[in-house]
């Protein structure tokens, strides 16, 4: 069958290179969507959170904007997102002392909220990143690469600049409780403290060894306690500069110290997953508080009877401050989303996380229906590749990939390898949540899985050069077909079972006898890896990506080059044709070591050569695209922390805004 000649459609996924930083609604899912989604699955990232002083409100601040609860019932009250400013991401924020004004600063933008009203009230632009407010609220602290700024909170006007270019990355700065005193952490350890008045500095704290990532005022501002990459905790002596204390307990770095209204408990958070509670007076420890992930904040609500926890890449933690008993925990802020896929029948959306879960969501209305479980998930590791079966009952996903740690930070490196599990496929039933098989036998990282369109094999391959393909109904292996000489990156079963493509990391693609085994035939052409692989419905077309920046369309009989497409920037990630063979999907990204910054969405028409329509939503990185079966629906994945869900049907009937 000839492919047809009817315009092709396709939408191309290139993000921008740019670096770029609601009123009350039952469901939280569909607040402060972009145009043409429909659901968002998941809140993003969690950059900081705050309790208003008056305690009632509970704010938490990060990469799709800031969430507001109700901080007695803990029930979403809004999203506050602003345009361009706020739909980047938040930093970090800061309340008035009166509590009818939320400040949030990202990258040189500050903005200021009506909390009562739900609302924008202003924006200064390129003040400075981190943003805090004087005690009194009539001083606007940011910082920026030249130093920190002091500005007029009701005017915005710089009143003076205090020059410091070794201020941590992370947004520390904190004013002491009468507003006379400035500290800043330090990259290398010191800890100065400036007036706020004259902008001169006081006087320096020497002690940690390494760097100092957060800092706490005691309530009547004579303490000041700082937490370290050196696992320490320490008092300081405001006055006198004199260490008081050393709190040694934690086993990795100290992200998050906070002292208790009374003064009398220190908390503190760190990576080793744990919050600790300190007597201040004796230094001895009084309660170890579990959590899911490293703690990156931790804070005692007004009245100290809450205290919360929170990492940037999961959930937060209320327990009660006394007793130290878990009240609530506040799902759906999670790590990066990296990969989606949909059941054959439309009704489920699967997400993979770095959270080291995959998870099921009610595709209409984004609503969490369950998290996959079973035998040995604690050694599972990060989840790289997954496939419904065709009946969708069964749900398979691989791990333990290793990963080219290259260009990461070494103690990154460490917690990605020491995550990367042993080489497993892992089936679940999805009506159950049940884990039923585990399939091994590859003996380096499995990195791609798929179905055969009957549902009795699956196919498997990585880094050990091989594809293997299993009979779901015993978890045995049938065959073991070899040929490719570097890891298999992608894999791909024709509509009709006959054929199964496989890509390679050296950028070449084989076609083999899905029955047989047999090779059938090599096509080269992409310069580096083959990320993506899918066939046409009618099985004439194979279309493939990688990230030499193409995309090329094979005749699947002959192997014969038909069209090359190249990527506007970036990398084609993922690629899929719709049901009728009009529809093509792919992404595009840069390199798989480093923070992917393409954000945008294009929808493109080929034979015109012109774009159609930009989306717009996500605040990171998209990871993964996925059609849901009608093709009307299209789900991205982002490094945000979040899904997207477009009526990707209402958007190509809407005015091509290239007119």
């Amino acid at each position: 069958m000839k492919p047809t000649s009817s315009p092709i459609l396709l939408v191309l996924l290139i993000f921008s290179t740019l670096y770029l930083p609601s009123s009350f609604a039952e469901d939280y899912t569909q607040w402060g969507l972009p145009e043409g989604a429909k659901a968002r699955i998941g809140k993003g990232e969690i950059n900081d959170i705050q309790y208003s002083p008056d305690g009632t409100i509970l704010a938490v601040a990060g990469s799709v904007g800031i969430w507001l609860y109700d901080a007695e019932t803990l029930q979403e009250l809004t999203l506050l997102r602003k345009g361009r400013k706020g739909k980047y991401g938040v930093r970090n924020i800061s309340f008035s002392p009166d509590s009818t004004t939320l400040v949030s600063g990202y990258l040189d933008d500050v903005i200021f909220w009506d909390v009562t009203a739900r609302e924008h009230k202003k924006t200064y632009e390129r003040i400075g990143s981190s943003v805090l407010l004087s005690p009194d609220g009539s001083l606007l602290v940011s910082k920026d690469y030249k130093g920190i700024h002091l500005s007029d909170a009701k005017t915005g006007d710089r009143k003076k600049t205090i020059v410091f270019k070794r201020l941590n990355y992370r947004p520390c700065i904190l004013f002491s409780p009468d507003g006379r005193t400035l500290a800043g952490a330090h990259l290398d350890g010191p800890i100065p403290l400036w007036d706020t008045k004259t902008g001169k500095l006081k006087k320096t704290l020497i002690g940690h060894a390494k760097n100092v990532y957060t800092l706490s005022f005691s309530p009547d501002g004579k303490t000041l306690a700082s937490g370290s990459r050196d696992h320490t905790v320490r008092l300081w002596d405001v006055e006198t500069g004199t260490l008081q204390k050393t709190f040694i307990g934690h086993t990795e770095t100290v992200y998050s110290v906070s002292f208790s209204p009374g003064g009398r408990i220190l908390a503190t958070g760190s990576e080793d997953k744990t919050i600790r509670l300190w007597n201040v007076n004796t230094g001895k420890l009084k309660k170890i508080l579990e959590h899911a992930d490293h703690v990156n904040h931790v804070l005692f609500s007004p009245d100290g009877k809450t205290l919360t926890g929170a990492s940037s890449h999961h959930t937060i933690r209320l327990w009660d401050a006394e007793t130290g008993k878990l009240k609530k925990t506040l799902t759906g802020h999670g790590i990066w989303i990296v990969g989606t896929s949909f059941s054959p029948d439309g009704k489920t959306l699967a997400t993979m996380s770095r959270d080291e879960t995959i998870r099921l969501w009610d595709a209409n209305t984004g609503q969490h229906k369950m998290d996959l479980t079973g035998k040995h998930v604690e050694n599972i590791g990060y989840f790289e590749s997954m496939s419904f079966s065709p009946d969708r009952r069964m749900l398979a996903a691989v791990s333990g990939k290793k990963t080219d740690l290259s260009g990461f930070s070494d103690y990154t490196a460490r917690t990605i390898a020491s995550k990367s599990g042993d080489p497993a496929i892992y089936l679940w039933n999805t009506d159950t949540g049940k884990q039923e098989k585990v399939l091994t036998g590859h003996t380096e990282f499995v990195e791609s899985v798929s179905f055969s369109p009957d549902g009795k094999t699956l196919a498997s391959g990585g880094g050990d050069k091989t594809i293997r393909l299993w009979d779901i109904a015993t978890g045995n292996e049938r065959k073991v077909l070899t040929g490719h000489t570097e890891s298999i990156t992608s894999l791909s079963f024709s509509l009709d079972g006959a054929i199964l493509a496989s890509g390679g990391l050296n950028g070449n693609i084989r076609l083999w006898d899905a029955n047989t085994g047999e090779h059938k035939k090599t096509l080269t052409g992409h310069a580096a890896e083959v990320r993506s692989l899918s066939f046409s419905p009618d099985g004439e077309i194979l279309a493939s990506t990688g990230p030499d920046g193409t995309l090329r369309l094979w005749d699947a009989n002959t192997g014969e080059h038909k069209k090359t497409l190249t990527a506007y920037k970036g990398t084609f990630w993922s690629v899929l044709f719709g049901l009728n063979g009009e529809i093509l999907a792919t992404q595009s990204g840069s390199s798989r070591v480093s923070i992917r910054l393409w954000k945008e969405i294009r929808l493109w028409d080929v034979i015109k050569d012109r774009e159609k329509k930009t989306l717009t939503g996500h605040t990171l990185g998209i990871t993964s695209v996925s059609f849901s079966p009608d093709r009307q629906t299209l789900a991205s994945a982002s490094e945000d922390g979040t899904v997207l869900l477009w009526e990707l049907t209402a958007i190509l009937n809407t005015t091509d805004n290239t007119k």
